[in-house]
């Protein structure tokens, strides 16, 4: 039996089993894909809370890590028609297959056994644990231990194993990847936002000689957020509608800081905690996951270290240590009500109400 089985291999993942092998507990950090994997993600390390804990829990980001350029400068707001707002704000630039591995490596180096390609079947109370139905390899195993920590991403399979009643609202994000570089100040991370698609946007920035254009919005919209971006894209800044991308993927994201504000979700049950996108930890207006992930990584790795002394619930816990988390979220969600506001009326004021509402998100808790 393992103390611990983590599921998940990014970043509250990775933190969440480096913490756990290096206090001592015999920690399993499963993956289902094969690494270093491909994720849909800006990529961006942009907040104070990401940046302290990758410094404080790993020290500098390796050259190998961070992409060509390795930083931008903050972000531009662009709502077309009516004008453009910039936020300074220095920013690390990455590839999450490169960030998810060096960290799962590095929790590896503390003692954590890895298996990738290993995806969670079913999960079950047994005795004073868990047992763990895995698929590794086309056969399935049984694997135990006495924590659970699930940090398995948008679609998480341990929370819906564990709340199989509990039901997730969704956006949707789709990505894709060219060659070259658009008309456009590369400096910067460029966030879009037409007014008859608000709260749907688009976003374009450039590493590693290739250009990104992703969109996101509510379920169904891309259809028309779709075209409406490349025709746009291709009269203000030279994009080729003609070429094909050379990546494309796209996934979901949660919904779901209403119901962690208002308590009618609680992430976790006894000693099976949910951290990171698994647990809804993403913050509201920026949709910035990297930094609430490793902090809620980190403290279900804090809760399990506790519990595993003092014999109570890791719920205990956990609960109250991500409450600074929920608190944050709950400073943030106004703004979305003051964009909606502006863009009723026609979104003359709505670039600097979203400079000022992502400037709000950048910050400690």
């Amino acid at each position: 039996m393992a103390d611990v089985i983590v599921v998940g291999a990014g970043p509250a993942g990775a933190a969440a089993a480096k913490r756990c092998a290096e206090n001592g507990l015999e920690t399993l950090l499963l993956e289902k894909r094969k690494l270093p994997r491909d994720k849909v993600c800006d990529g961006m390390i942009m907040g104070p809370v990401a940046k302290r804990l990758i410094k404080q829990e790993y020290g500098d980001i390796p050259d190998n890590v961070l992409t060509q350029p390795q930083s931008i400068n903050g972000y531009t707001m662009h709502v077309p028609g009516m004008g453009q707002y910039n936020v300074d704000n220095f920013t690390w630039l990455t590839w999450r297959r490169n960030l998810d591995y060096w960290m799962s490596q590095q929790a590896q180096a503390k003692g954590a056994q890895l298996w990738s390609e290993t995806r969670v079947i079913n999960l079950k109370q047994k005795g004073k644990g868990f047992a763990v139905i895995v698929e590794k390899g086309w056969k399935q195993q049984e694997l135990s231990a006495r924590f659970i920590v699930g940090a398995d991403g948008a679609t998480s399979r341990v929370r819906s194993l564990l709340f199989p009643g509990y039901k997730v609202a969704y956006a949707q994000v789709y990505e894709e990847w060219y060659r070259g570089e658009l008309d456009i100040d590369q400096t910067y991370f460029h966030w879009f936002y037409p007014v008859e698609f608000s709260p749907a946007l688009f976003c374009y920035h450039c590493k590693d000689n290739l250009f990104q254009i992703d969109y996101a919005g509510r379920m169904g919209i891309l259809s028309q957020l779709v075209p409406y971006t490349r025709n746009y894209l291709a009269k203000q800044h030279g994009f080729d509608s003609s070429q094909e991308p050379v990546w494309h993927s796209g996934c979901v994201q949660p919904s779901m800081v209403r119901d962690l504000i208002a308590h009618a979700f609680v992430p976790a049950k006894g000693n099976a905690l949910l951290a990171g996108e698994a647990g809804g930890f993403v913050l509201p207006i920026s949709g910035e996951g990297i930094g609430t992930a490793m902090k809620t990584g980190l403290a279900a790795a804090s809760s399990v270290i506790a519990a595993s002394k003092s014999g109570a619930p890791a719920e205990q816990t956990y609960v109250s240590e991500v409450q600074s988390t929920i608190a944050a979220f709950k400073d943030i969600l106004p703004w979305f009500k003051e964009i909606m506001t502006d863009t009723k009326a026609g979104g003359r004021s709505l670039a600097k109400i979203l400079a000022q509402a992502y400037t709000a998100t950048i910050r400690e808790f």
